[in-house]
């Protein structure tokens, strides 16, 4: 339904552009072609440039009334462009707590599956065998994750004034995470049973650490994740 509401809101802005397109004079269109023609060479967004379109042929059909042109707006058709593509992009808000989660998750699961696979090419004898459960990795990923996420909600602002900081409650934040995390993998450890919760070859951790590490950045990088520790 979301991508449906976009669709029809692309399909209107087009028709408004459409619409304000007809109203403008020869040279006000010359201008907007011009225009156009260094943005697309530019690879500049085709969703910004119709909503900058829209403003600017709004303003454009209002001003020319009185006569006045784009040029006179806008100044010449090169420098409008360059300030337009100068414009730094607006810093994307928080990103959901799910993302979020995820997002820590894959780091701090990524991270104990690659020390259990050293650990276990390292060890001797008897320990070579003693490594992670899968389903304790599992939750090692998804508590881990969580903790994260409520570590992120008390980062601390040192731009604050002084007391309103939020490290106090930052530091609480961050011990009681870690303690819920710590208590959950010990639980998962004593009471999860040995024949389904089996250990995995020392190779194997190390590709789920690859995987891992491989995933959060790619997913970090693909839906912009902010607001999480790392």
């Amino acid at each position: 339904m979301a991508e449906t509401n976009t669709q029809q809101t692309k399909e209107e802005l087009q028709a408004a552009n459409t619409a304000l397109w007809e109203q403008l004079t020869k040279r006000n269109e010359q201008y907007m072609l011009g225009l156009d023609k260094v943005l697309t060479a530019a690879n500049y967004d085709d969703d910004k440039r119709a909503t900058l379109y829209n403003q600017m042929m709004t303003e454009l059909a209002e001003n020319q009334k009185t006569g006045v042109t784009a040029r006179q707006l806008y100044g010449t058709v090169s420098e409008c462009a360059e300030r337009i593509l100068q414009q730094p992009e607006k810093a994307p808000g928080r990103s959901s707590d799910f993302l979020i989660a995820m997002d820590g998750g894959l780091l701090l699961g990524s991270m104990f599956a690659l020390i259990s696979g050293i650990s276990l090419f390292t060890a001797d004898g008897a320990d070579a065998q003693k490594g992670m459960g899968i389903i304790s990795l599992l939750i090692n990923f998804i508590i881990g994750g969580l903790a994260m996420l409520i570590i992120s909600k008390f980062t601390p602002n040192p731009d604050a004034p002084k007391g309103k900081r939020g490290y106090g409650k930052y530091i609480l934040a961050t011990t009681g995470a870690m303690l819920i995390w710590m208590l959950a993998m010990t639980l998962a450890t004593a009471f999860i049973p040995v024949s389904i919760n089996r250990a995995l070859p020392a190779v194997a951790y190390l590709i789920i650490a690859g995987v891992g590490f491989a995933a959060k950045i790619y997913f970090k990088k693909r839906l912009r994740i902010t607001g999480g520790i790392f």
